[in-house]
This record gives C-alpha cells, structure tokens and sequence, in this order.
C-alpha cells in the first residue's frame, strides 16, 4: 500500500481507513507516487527531516522538492516508515519523534497550508501506527502510545490546541495490594474522529475514541468514549450539550464542514396548498 509499511503495522492503519476518521483510503494510497529517503541524505535535510540514531528508517514523500517543516526521528528497532503527503504542501510540520518498537508507521497526509507542532511523539512498543488525517493541524501536542499493534488516529480537519497530550495508557501497572490483581486496563486505541477540537492542554488518557464534530473543553481528562456532535469538558470529561459542533471561521459552521460530520442542513419541505 505504501512502500516501507511493514506488514505487521498494515492491519492497524487499515482499521483507521474508515470514512468516520478519514475521506482516505487503500485505493488513494495505492495511487500516489512515492520518492523514498532515509533521513540522513542531503535531499531529506534539504525538506527538514532528520533521521538522528538508531536503525535505518524510510521516508515516503509525495514531492522529493517540497519542504515540509523540522523533523526529527530516533528508532532503536528496525522497520520504521515516515510517509508525508507533500504534493501541495505550503504549511508546517515540526515533530521530534522517537520509536522504540520494531514495524511502527508515522502516515501525516496533506495538511495544506496549516501548522502541526508536535511537542514529542513516543511510540514505545512494536507495529504502531499514528495517522494524522488531511487538513488536521496542532498549536501544540505531545503524544505518547503503549501496546503493540494498536494504532493513534487524528482524524481529517480535526484541529488540536496548544498542550494537549494524548496517552493511550497509565504507562505503568496499578495493582491492588491485597488481592495482587492488575486495577488499570490495558492500552487502548485512541481513534479521534474527522473534525474534532481538544480545547487547550486537554489529557486524552486511555480515551478511545471522540465521534466527529465533538469539541473536548480545555483541560478536561478523557478517558473511554466520547459521542459525537457534543460539547464534553471537566475531569472527567462530561457530556455538557448534545447536538452541536464547531467551525473554524469565526462567522459559523460551513456546508462543507457539516457535511463531513453527517449534519447537512434539510432543506424544509414546500408547504401544502
């Protein structure tokens, strides 16, 4: 599907390749033309990335002459792909990223001419994948996953605030003293669906999935499910308004953006004679 996805990171990025994450799918992938890199030639520091230590990784870009932004990426396994989308590149994207598992995947699409910063990006066990949906972008996120296979999705116009952290796990086994029984759960997959806004330092721990249009207030602790098309804020994170959504011009929610998240407005029916 893309050169240099493992088959082992395959079956997670396919599961986000749904229309409630992404417009994307296989047959687009199948589609583009790929130029491979590996961080540490002259064409990939001439479109800021950096391959810094560890095993040799592979970079897929779309445009071998479009600079993307300062990346910078750290492996201690075998079997990394960075793939970026940059055919109509004219945004930003900065990330320091580090991997520690074998087979992971980082798939960023075309963010346009929008800004992601990423303060950190962790994947620490085997096959993770992090999607990052077309026309996304951050002020300001850090992100940290634990649990082979499973897979982080930022899905397509969702748009990200300053400080905001998403961690699939506790990182760390919580046990009850007595019985010696494991109390916290095992890592999820944090699924954020198209068209979502996490408010400013939003902690998304242990959420598994956010439904398109939501907003997330600043500050809140995620954890579990969020439905769509609602307002949740506080800790933890509550539904406080059901049936809304959000814009990203101050003068309202548009068509098209309605659209993606399935609230077309019906055009009323003529009234009788």
């Amino acid at each position: 599907m893309i050169p240099g996805l493992s088959i082992g990171a395959e079956p997670a990025l396919l599961r986000v390749l749904v229309p409630e994450v992404t417009s994307l799918t296989r047959q687009h992938y199948a589609a583009l033309p790929y130029l491979l890199m590996n961080g540490r030639d002259a064409e990939s520091h001439a479109l800021g990335l950096r391959h810094v230590g560890g095993p040799e990784i592979v970079i897929a870009v779309t445009d071998a002459a479009r600079p993307v932004g300062a990346i910078s990426v750290q492996t201690a396994q075998p079997g990394t792909l960075l793939f970026l989308d940059n055919r109509t590149w004219s945004g930003t994207l900065t990330a320091a990223i580090r991997v520690l598992g074998a087979n992971c995947a980082l798939i960023f699409n075309d963010i346009g001419d929008g800004f992601v910063a990423f303060g950190d990006v962790f994947l620490r066990s085997h096959r993770q994948v992090l999607f990052w949906g077309a026309g996304a972008t951050a002020v300001g996120m850090s992100l940290e996953m634990q649990g082979d296979g499973v897979a982080a999705a930022i899905g397509d116009d969702a748009l990200v605030s300053s400080g905001v952290w998403l961690r699939n796990h506790d990182m760390h086994a919580l046990h009850d003293l007595a019985s010696g029984a494991r109390i916290n759960r095992t890592p999820a997959e944090t699924i954020i669906e198209r068209h979502v806004w996490l408010g400013q330092d939003a902690l998304l721990l242990g959420c598994e999935r956010i439904g398109m249009g939501s907003v997330i207030g600043a500050r809140a602790l995620v954890r579990g499910c969020v439905p769509r098309h609602v307002i949740a804020a506080g800790i933890p994170a509550r539904v406080l308004r059901e049936g809304v959504s959000w814009g990203r011009d101050l003068g309202g929610i548009s068509a098209a953006e309605r659209h993606a998240i399935g609230a077309d407005v019906v055009a009323p029916h003529p009234a009788g004679p």
